[in-house]
């Protein structure tokens, strides 16, 4: 504001009161600019803090879900800008065609229905019957007191609902007995073993029902309408319990599968968030348990194993690899932190994880991320796509060679951009979670069996997400477990090129009697058919 005196005629006034006037409204402008200037800032930093929300908003719902970049264009600044304008012009475009969210209905309350009680499970009279004869050894046949032949009186018959791929039959073993002399009883030859006693479904039948749930991806109440189209009723809640009793037949082999993934001093590991229904607290409601994978890296076929917990405590992968020593390939969750601190435990780091933070910041800062991105592809395209066919040793000393350099050169451009950006923007938080992990970045050099990502782990989980959006939620922490083991079992059949049918009609025949010592010959990675 100017003064009266600074109204006043120059004429009455000094030269040197002039000046002074002149340099104090001099600095107040100065003042005010760098007020404006601030705020400017401060508003641009802002807006490209939205404008890069909106971007990763617009790429989920409109743009390519893939990460891929082709290297040739990368480097067209030009190109990237003209997306973000683009972008910006269909974010109005969206906004624009928007419709107003309506009010909520109000919700009918559905009669609930009233809960059918099943039986033992009906045996469909049209279905194809297939004669299995099981009859006593020729030795057995004759009196061991009198050495005639014994007599058959009658014949146990059992029906079994049996199924093979594509077509459900029924079993009818047929067991004759023999009265042994003088009233002293009967003999018989016993039932072939299965993993649920009485039960009327045969092995080949409950394996399905695994398969298709865990492999396939079909909820219960999806097999029972399938099942209902040949005219058989097995209904969910049968099938439920099918799952349960079988996993407490095959839980044996957890601590054996367990081992064996353990075995060769290379894991993979993520986890995954699953709905667990709360029956006890809030019938209805559904808690957030996860699912943690470990898949088996190093020579040989992966095995793949699942592992269900209540939540997401840094307990669980401690638990789960109590007593091993050597690589654990996982991204930057906190929950890890106390399992790294553990000597003979070495943190891999993921690349696809850094990568992807500077994806998401080349709509902000284009010219640098495209940089360091073209940087990390020269480390799959140079060094990891020719490596695919040398031994572990050779593809070692490669990465020393050319990977190791690029390395470098990244991390050097990365300390260098660090002191160009804010602590707000995309690109500086790519930035510093490279800069903190870049131990564990740099460790997939150290052998030839590391890799550098943890995509084995993340593709691991895919068929999760896949059958969650199916069967939705587990119903207990007891069949979150029994869901856990038979994604494992499943998922390392796919692994070692097994079929997965195939293997369970076999083991859930063998598990019960199996010499407890040789259940490691069980597992996918070394099963072999039992001849029949």
């Amino acid at each position: 504001m100017i003064t009266a005196k600074a109204q006043a005629p120059y004429a009455a006034q000094s030269q040197d009161e002039i000046i002074a006037y002149q340099a104090n409204l001099i600095a107040q402008k100065e003042a005010h600019i760098e007020q404006l200037t601030l705020k400017c800032e401060a508003n641009q930093r802002q807006i490209s803090t939205l404008q890069h929300q909106i971007e990763q908003l617009i790429r989920r719902i409109y743009g390519r879900k893939s990460e891929k970049i082709d290297p040739n264009q990368m480097m067209f600044d030009s190109i990237i800008q003209e997306s973000v304008a683009q972008s910006a012009a269909i974010s109005a475009q969206v906004e624009a065609d928007a419709p107003v969210a309506s009010s909520k209905p109000g919700k009918e309350r559905k009669e609930r229905k009233e809960r059918v009680q099943h039986g033992r499970l009906p045996i469909p009279e049209h279905l194809e019957r297939v004669e299995i004869v099981i009859d006593i050894p020729e030795d057995k046949k004759v009196s061991p007191l009198t050495g005639e032949p014994l007599k058959v009186i009658a014949v146990e018959v059992s029906e079994k609902l049996e199924y093979r791929p594509g077509k459900l039959f029924v079993k009818v073993y047929k067991r004759p007995q023999y009265a042994l002399p003088d009233n002293e009883g009967v003999v018989c030859a016993a039932m072939p073993d299965s993993p649920i006693a009485k039960c009327k479904a045969d092995v080949g039948l409950l394996a399905h029902v695994i398969v298709s749930k865990f492999a396939d991806h079909l909820p219960l109440y999806r097999q029972d309408v399938i099942f209902q189209r040949e005219k058989v009723e097995i209904p969910r809640a049968t099938q439920s319990g099918w799952l349960m009793q079988m996993y407490e037949s095959i839980k044996i082999l957890k601590p054996v599968f367990r081992q064996a993934v353990l075995e060769n001093g290379v894991i993979f590991t993520d986890d995954t968030p699953v709905a667990l229904q709360d029956h006890q607290n809030n019938p209805g409601k559904f808690k957030k348990a996860r699912l943690w994978v470990y898949v088996r890296g190093g020579t040989g076929p992966p095995l793949t194993m699942y592992d269900f917990s209540m939540d997401r405590g840094k307990k669980r992968p401690l638990d789960f690899l109590e007593g091993y020593r050597g690589y654990v390939h996982a991204d930057a969750y906190g929950g890890y932190d106390e399992l790294f601190k553990i000597a003979w435990i070495l943190e891999v780091a993921c690349w696809a994880h850094a990568r992807r933070k500077f994806d998401e910041a080349a709509s902000s800062r284009p010219k640098e991320a495209t940089d360091i991105l073209a940087r990390i592809a020269r480390l799959y395209h140079d060094v990891e796509t020719p490596g695919k066919v040398l031994k572990p040793e050779e593809l070692y000393q490669l990465r020393q060679e050319k990977a190791k350099p690029i390395l470098d050169n990244i991390f050097a451009t990365l300390e260098n951009l660090k002191d160009q950006t804010i602590p707000s923007e995309p690109l500086r938080k790519a930035i510093d979670y490279s800069l903190n992990q870049k131990a564990a970045l740099y460790r997939y050099l150290d052998n030839g069996l590391l890799k550098p990502d943890n995509n084995t782990a993340e593709n691991a989980m895919r068929p999760v997400a896949l059958g969650r959006k199916n069967w939705l939620f587990v119903g207990s922490e007891r069949g979150g477990h029994a869901a856990a083991l038979y994604m494992s079992l499943i998922q390392s059949c796919k692994n070692c090129d097994v079929n997965p049918w195939e293997y369970l009609n076999d083991i859930l025949r063998r598990i019960m009697g199996h010499p407890v010592n040789r259940l490691r010959e069980l597992l996918p990675d070394q099963w072999k058919p039992l001849a029949r």
